[in-house]
């Protein structure tokens, strides 16, 4: 079985969606990024980052996104007590969402403010009550964006949520809330905003939103399983963030056995032209890029053309790219290095375990990325 781009039920957007590049611009580019990748290696974790962000102590910090609102720069991530980790997992692999949520692993997003990505200082957790069966298990891993249609400008914040299906599986989606101020937040109507689409395999994942506008649109890439077990970063999109329409697949991988098991945390970024796609999968860090949004694999005529694909750039996991006072920068945090030293040494910290994901406490690690031409390539940051 092999992952289909477009499943039944998906509308397409325009073929010429978010394309400036002529294939002859895009062909050139690409080759230049393949000889640059042919010439270099992947690199390394301590050599590249600084710690820029601890949480508060008990807790702990992963997935995450940035928001800037003028004068400072917000924070907000996946947080709770990471001691819960092995309670929380029995708890809903059983299907007993009410205990889970007595042991909620991530019960809402912990909230940092600061001037700049050095100087973050928590200042809350926004915990949301459930709304129902469908997010009694977790709600958390926030996406904040503007709003400005019809009417004044407002803020979105999209989260994940887990809990049970109408169908008797468990669901996995995402809720959004509304404020005027990034500081008083309202459920919006007919929540859940969005999950699982009918071509995933039901009960498995629909999670790790990642918010972009572009043109009049908000691109909406998140992760799921197909019914065939395909990792898949999937699209959809809204003008409204009432009606939300289902692009199908962008990318999708078999799932990987050693470090991440699925894909996650996707990060789409559009630079002179080019759409860079940045996921955790495997054991790091990969990146891709494409001329198009809504796809990041294009078949090659001949064994020597040019085609697409993706590469491993280190050891890096749950990113983000950010932009500040015109530099460029990838955040992370240290789960996948522990995993590779562990793996050196031949030491099991198995997956789902809190010895493997105990790391994650340490908080958010900084590299700051040199573009050479389409390539990232990762170094020391200096303090500001």
């Amino acid at each position: 079985m092999t992952a289909d781009r477009a499943p039944d039920g998906t509308v397409p957007l325009d073929p010429e969606f978010g394309i400036s590049l002529t294939p002859a611009e895009f062909e050139e580019r690409f080759l230049t990024l393949h000889k640059q990748l042919f010439a270099s290696d992947t690199q390394g974790f301590d050599e590249v980052t600084v710690h820029a962000y601890a949480p508060p102590a008990g807790s702990y910090q992963v997935d995450h996104c940035f928001f800037h609102d003028g004068r400072n720069l917000h924070l907000y991530y996946v947080t709770g007590d990471m001691r819960n980790t092995e309670a929380w997992i029995a708890a809903y692999r059983a299907g007993d969402y009410e205990r889970a949520n007595r042991v909620c692993l991530e019960p809402g997003c912990g909230h940092a403010v600061g001037p700049d990505l050095f100087n973050l200082r928590y200042r809350d957790t926004l915990l949301f009550e459930p709304e129902g069966r469908f997010d009694l298990a977790s709600r958390s891993n926030a996406q904040v964006f503007a709003f400005d249609r019809d009417g004044p400008r407002r803020y979105g914040l999209l989260y994940g949520v887990r809990g049970g299906g109408t169908d008797g599986t468990p669901f996995v989606g995402f809720n959004l809330v509304w404020s005027p101020d990034l500081e008083h937040w309202t459920g919006a109507e007919g929540n859940p905003a969005w999950g699982p689409p009918s071509w995933c395999k039901q009960g498995s994942t629909c999670k790790d939103a990642h918010v972009m506008r572009f043109g009049d649109r908000y691109l909406l890439y998140y992760i799921a399983m197909d019914r065939h077990g395909y990792a898949c970063v999937a699209l959809a999109s809204t003008r409204d963030w009432r009606t939300i329409a289902d692009h199908g697949v962008v990318l999708a991988l078999p799932p990987s056995l050693r470090g991440t098991m699925g894909i996650e945390s996707p990060f789409v970024l559009h630079r002179d032209g080019m759409w860079h796609l940045f996921y955790t999968y495997g054991e790091g860090l990969h990146h891709s890029v494409s001329p198009s949004p809504t796809g990041f694999v294009a078949a090659r005529g001949n064994t020597w053309d040019v085609g697409t694909g993706a590469y491993l750039m280190g050891p890096y996991h749950a990113t983000e790219v950010v932009e500040q006072d015109g530099r460029t920068y990838l955040t992370t945090d240290r789960k996948e290095y522990t995993r590779k030293l562990n793996r050196v040494a031949g030491v099991l910290r198995y997956r789902g375990s809190y010895a493997d994901e105990k790391t994650l406490e340490e908080g958010i690690y900084v590299a700051e990325i040199e573009w050479r031409g389409d390539q990232p390539v990762l170094r020391k940051p200096q303090r500001p």
